[in-house]
């Protein structure tokens, strides 16, 4: 079962009504709900005294109190097991998930696109064993060159397509299109032009049109039982690792930002294809 946390601040302004609701007091409320064979224990705590009892909070939320599902605003106290549920798993299926499908549609009126990957760690021989089907240009840096020997041997042999992967931070400078499953952290050259699909903002300055910010329609049902206070990126991912949802990994997200700005994989397909064809 997932259990999330929602606090409601519900203070007033006014003296009088501070007064009021300290004798009325705090409450808590627990409703479970399910969807698709999952079973949510949904706790919500209205705070009207500007004071949380965390004790009462923890006799609700018992075992699972240290994977919470709960807005990142919330902070907890010290010394009591709690911890926000986090995990980045599918924040990255979402990027590899957009990047394919945005390739995908480019197939047939881009052949000859470069695509640049950003694995450092070298843990996505998989991913670009999927690139490979849709672009026969790929370029990595990874600092674990070594871990990509047996994949790009098999794709040479099953396709003909040579993956050139190196640790030179400017191998990706003329590609139009980078993709970075785990967060940017150091300084890449990158094109000033190019479209940059990573999984987190970067903690970096990074060239580019740069999106890190997923978003798509929560599948039918479990929008139903989604706390409004949490995104439906990070429920879905709490479905996914936690439910055993793993369906989700499929979903292609229909926008993606950034701090000032936004595209859909059409707008993206169609300013990829006037870059190259300029």
């Amino acid at each position: 079962m997932l259990t999330a946390l929602t606090i409601e601040n519900a203070v007033p302004n006014k003296l009088y009504k501070r007064l009021l609701y300290k004798l009325r007091g705090n409450s808590i409320r627990t409703v479970i709900k399910s969807a698709r064979g999952v079973a949510l224990r949904d706790i919500r705590y209205i705070n009207r005294t500007g004071c949380i009892n965390w004790y009462a909070i923890d006799s609700e939320v018992g075992i699972q109190r240290n994977h919470l599902l709960c807005n990142e605003s919330i902070v907890f106290p010290k010394n009591m097991g709690f911890k926000r549920f986090e995990n980045t798993r599918f924040k990255i299926q979402l990027t590899c998930n957009l990047a394919l499908y945005v390739l995908s549609k480019l197939k047939s009126e881009v052949p000859g696109l470069t695509v640049g990957v950003i694995d450092l760690s070298g843990n996505y021989g998989r991913f670009i064993s999927e690139l490979v089907n849709y672009c026969p240009d790929i370029r990595v840096i990874s600092d674990n060159a070594e871990r990509y020997e047996e994949t790009s041997q098999r794709i040479l042999t099953e396709t003909g397509i040579c993956v050139s992967v190196s640790a030179n931070r400017d191998y990706l400078k003329d590609c139009p299109l980078v993709i970075a499953p785990e967060r940017i952290e150091e300084n890449i050259a990158v094109s000033g032009g190019a479209i940059v699909l990573t999984s987190f903002a970067p903690t970096v300055c990074v060239p580019g049109l740069v999106y890190f910010d997923y978003h798509f329609r929560m599948p039918n049902m479990f929008d139903k039982i989604k706390p409004e206070s949490l995104s439906c990126e990070y429920f879905a991912g709490a479905l996914y690792t936690k439910g055993r949802q793993y369906e989700l990994g499929s979903i292609v997200p229909t926008t993606c930002s950034n701090f000032s700005s936004s595209q859909t994989p059409r707008s993206i397909c169609e300013y990829l294809a006037r870059i190259n064809n300029s």
